[in-house]
């Protein structure tokens, strides 16, 4: 029998509860907008990997990216596919899952020590995070703080 569900002021009308239910399973806010991903701790590509996905074409012009292995190692997405340390600002990960490497979007500090806080990092990882050229946070191991290094880097933390 269809009835009117009221959840947070949002009204669900001739919907049975179970619909309701399944709706906020999937993601979906009671506003209607899809909910916001969690930061998470990734794999960073290979420097092989990195020259492979940008001569493929797949990592957008002017577009610095981390990889790991590599002491500071930014795959840029130029003409040449260069791979240098970088001196700008760094926004972006290549992570790889499997064998499958993309793009994500580096985690703010503010979302970092967030997700570190909340025991969601390796104890003893160093990531990658948004901000100048080698900006890192350590692990809750490390007190969840944020610093520049030039170390090899394997884990980035991304949107």
């Amino acid at each position: 029998m269809p009835r009117k569900n009221v959840v947070s002021g949002a009204v669900f009308a001739r919907l049975q509860s179970g619909v309701v239910a399944a709706v906020f399973a999937v993601g979906v806010s009671a506003s209607g907008h899809a909910l916001a991903a969690q930061p998470t701790e990734v794999s960073l590509a290979s420097s092989a990997q990195a020259l492979a996905y940008c001569q493929a074409g797949s990592l957008p012009k002017g577009t610095v990216a981390y990889y790991g292995s590599t002491a500071g190692g930014a795959q840029y997405g130029d003409k040449k596919c260069v791979q240098a340390i970088p001196t700008k600002k760094v926004k972006v990960g290549l992570q790889v899952v499997g064998s499958t490497v993309s793009t994500c979007t580096l985690a703010t500090a503010k979302q970092a020590t967030k997700l570190c806080n909340a025991g969601e990092m390796g104890e003893w990882d160093i990531a990658y995070i948004a901000g100048a050229a080698g900006t890192v946070i350590g692990g809750p191991g490390y007190g969840c703080g944020t610093n520049i290094t030039t170390l090899s880097i394997g884990n980035a933390i991304c949107q």
